[in-house]
Formats: structure tokens, C-alpha cells, sequence
């Protein structure tokens, strides 16, 4: 038997108001990385993706943090 350890990891991009405009979910284990990224609403991806966009690429940073952790620890 083998048995991975992974990290999972999710975030989601809202409006101001709390609406849910996309998701973000990865999950990190020693044999690699999958990323996903789902919008939820394209009329509200539309209006505010400058704001998904730099949520998503917080969201790509915190992922290569955990990547970079997992590599030296």
C-alpha cells in the first residue's frame, strides 16, 4: 500500500456584496499539483474580472507557497 499525504487548499472570488463570481481549488501531494479555477457567474466574471484575476493569482501564490514548503520541508 501506498499512501500520499496532500494538502488541499480552496478560495473563492465574490463581489462586494458576497456573490459568488468564481472558485479556486487546488490540492498538493508529493507526486504533483492540480489547480482548478471555475467561474461561476460569466455575467459577473464579465464585470469585475480584473478583481478575479488578481484573486487568482493570490490564490496561485499561496499554491506555490505550499509547493515550495512541501519541496524543503
Amino acid at each position: 500500500m501506498k499512501i500520499e499525504k496532500s494538502t488541499a487548499l480552496s478560495a473563492s472570488s465574490v463581489t462586494e456584496d458576497g456573490k459568488p463570481i468564481a472558485y479556486f481549488n487546488a490540492s498538493i501531494g508529493t507526486t504533483g499539483t492540480t489547480n482548478n479555477f471555475n467561474i461561476t457567474s460569466p455575467e459577473l466574471y464579465e464585470a469585475n474580472k480584473v478583481q478575479v484575476r488578481k484573486d487568482k493569482a493570490d490564490f496561485d501564490a499561496a499554491v506555490y507557497a505550499v509547493e515550495d514548503a512541501n519541496t524543503t520541508a
